[in-house]
């Protein structure tokens, strides 16, 4: 089967392997569509980040290459063994958060923070791919009605539902999201469908800027923030979400909600940055980090919002590629913000479900 795998920094290349052989109790999956995140680029411009490399991962025992892609949509292909999970014929979003299943956060269903915690994709192969093993019994199903290509955005809008979840109160809110991705546009809609007041959306590009207007968030440029916060009566920004990633944001962040408020850092990159120590203390503001996100919670609940509407996730992809253009095509449309990517897709069968409309 073919894959794109990373072999080093700068060095994704789609080869020819053998397709995975499933344990008794994982489901083989034909992969439908994966979609490419930041954290892929982020591999392949400055890996390896958290690819093993030196030494096998503890909780997968891989080192690279490893086959790339955690956001996927498949269909299964051979039924699990055991008689668990789904039926072959089956469209499903596979769980790529994988514990140890005996630590203390395991038997607490906190999975995504195991000290062995293996993701798909990263620490062990994934979904870009034209095939992949999961556990059946942590696949989530897709609906007939919901468009393949669609599903392939639960897995962002699950780390979506997982960050709203931890804002104390939404409904009648003014948030403030710093990042206008595919994860930030897709917490605008989620904020407005829970009842948000206000949301407003900062990005420095205006494509983004466009998107999130017509999602129904207000656009924001950098320069216009400090107006913004100057200009909104008592209480000002209730909850702050960083979704960058981009050094000094989760300080300014803190900066711009209000006392009491909540900050929640989405976005991920790999330094230190400063925090205004006084601002956080004095004001009683608080931060909290979010990243994994529980199959029968955050993803089940994402299929549920992608199906009803609630998400609409057509305008935020941008590009459909082939699986063989992977690394000439699709990630160098990421790197160039002239390009107006947004989210990427990646077909990794040939086939694109019912109801796919044509590639932009």
């Amino acid at each position: 089967m073919k894959a794109a795998r990373w072999f080093g920094r700068g060095e994704i290349t789609v080869v020819d392997i053998a397709a995975p052989v499933p344990t008794p109790e994982q489901a083989l999956l034909r992969v439908l569509w994966c979609g490419i995140c930041g954290s892929d680029l982020e591999e392949y411009r400055n890996g390896p980040l958290t690819i093993p490399v030196t030494h096998p991962h503890p909780g997968s025992g891989r080192v690279a290459p490893i086959t790339l892609g955690h956001e996927v949509v498949a269909v299964v292909e051979q039924a699990a063994a055991d008689g668990s999970g789904f039926p072959a014929g089956t469209v499903v979003i596979p769980d790529v958060v994988v514990g140890c299943g005996t630590c203390w956060w395991c038997n607490r269903h906190d999975e995504g923070l195991c000290p062995q915690l293996t993701v798909l994709g990263l620490h062990d192969d994934g979904g870009l791919a034209e095939y992949m093993v999961a556990r059946a019994d942590r696949c989530v199903p897709v609906p007939p009605s919901l468009d393949p290509a669609h599903a392939a955005l639960a897995e962002p809008t699950a780390v979506a539902v997982r960050a709203l979840d931890k804002v104390p109160r939404i409904l009648g809110s003014t948030v403030l999201i710093l990042g206008g991705g595919t994860t930030g546009l897709l917490i605008a809609q989620i904020a407005r469908s829970h009842g948000a007041e206000a949301v407003f959306v900062v990005d420095v590009r205006d494509d983004r800027l466009k998107l999130a207007e017509q999602l129904g968030a207000s656009p924001i440029r950098p320069d216009e923030l400090s107006a913004l916060l100057a200009s909104l009566p008592e209480p000002g920004i209730d909850t702050v979400l960083e979704c960058s990633g981009s050094p000094g944001l989760l300080n300014r962040a803190v900066q711009a909600v209000r006392p009491g408020g909540t900050v929640i850092a989405v976005g991920l990159h790999g330094g230190d940055g400063p925090v205004d120590i006084p601002a956080l203390v004095i004001g009683e503001r608080r931060i909290l980090g979010t990243a994994a996100h529980m199959y029968d919670v955050d993803v089940r609940a994402a299929v549920q919002l992608l199906a009803a509407g609630t998400v609409d996730p057509k305008p935020l992809i941008t590009h459909r590629i082939p699986l063989d253009d992977t690394a000439p095509v699709a990630l160098p449309l990421l790197a160039d913000p002239a390009a107006g990517a947004v989210k990427v897709l990646i077909n990794c069968s040939g086939e694109t479900g019912p109801e796919t409309e044509n590639p932009p």
